[in-house]
């Protein structure tokens, strides 16, 4: 089916929302550049989220305005789990002094949904609301691992498997096998994957059968490694993600 003029219009409006968020701000000139727009129809679009309260114009610069929180805390909301998770991660985060992140899967890509934060946690590019692609993170992996394989394959034919780093899985096969791997065991690992010198282990958290979202420490390379990597830190987060399934069943 053909796009009409009104799809046409909504996707000019997202692309510039995205771009404003991506560069902190930006100007007519500098939207219009780089999405390839002619600047009075960029001019137009920012007059029409001006007046609606979704950005603000200080100088000749535009941002996001306040608006957007009103929508992403109801959202937030909405989802109903932070009561039960938020918790059980600040616990763990307590233990393990790193940081902690529940995680879920919208459209395919991995949201960043709630979070908790130890003593020596490290702060990186995470904060709530961040979209991500689920096989270069633990969390992703091990909410891949669960969902059935038609899925898995209508989500890596809509996304691929672009490379963050070096360390980065971009062949399907690999991607495939260790993703069998996580099934067997429970638990999924990320070294330098994602941002180099950062690594994760996650465990996916079920209810019902099916995967609702996952559990991830985050920290430097230099300490999640070894015997912590492998053992220590996949039996903590398990008992997390068994805590949350639990409460999701009976309260």
């Amino acid at each position: 089916m053909k796009p009409t003029r009104a799809i046409k219009t909504a996707d000019t409006i997202f692309a510039i929302v995205q771009e404003l968020q991506r560069r902190d701000g930006a100007g007519v000139t500098e939207l219009a550049n780089e999405l390839g727009l002619a600047k009075s129809t960029v001019y137009d679009h920012l007059a029409t989220l001006e007046q609606a309260e979704y950005v603000v114009k200080e100088g000749s610069i535009y941002r996001l305005g306040l608006r957007f929180l009103d929508h992403g805390t109801y959202v937030k909301d909405q989802f109903g789990m932070e009561e039960i998770v938020s918790p059980v991660i600040e616990q763990l985060a307590e233990e393990v002094n790193e940081a902690v992140w529940f995680v879920v899967e919208e459209h395919g890509r991995a949201v960043f949904l709630y979070s908790a934060f130890g003593e020596r946690a490290v702060q990186t590019h995470a904060r709530i609301g961040r979209r991500s692609y689920l096989h270069h993170l633990a969390a992703g992996k091990a909410i891949l691992a669960m969902l059935p394989e038609e899925r898995i394959e209508e989500i890596l034919y809509r996304h691929g498997l672009p490379e963050q780093t070096s360390g980065t899985i971009t062949d399907l096969d690999t991607l495939f096998e260790e993703l069998e791997t996580i099934r067997e065991s429970g638990i999924a690992y990320e070294q330098d994957e994602t941002v180099p010198g950062v690594s994760s282990v996650a465990a996916p958290v079920l209810f019902e059968e099916e995967v609702v979202g996952a559990i991830m420490v985050v920290g430097p390379s230099s300490r999640i490694n070894g015997e912590r990597l492998r053992e220590s830190l996949p039996e903590l987060i398990q008992g997390a993600t068994n805590e949350v399934e639990l409460k999701l069943t009976y309260e």
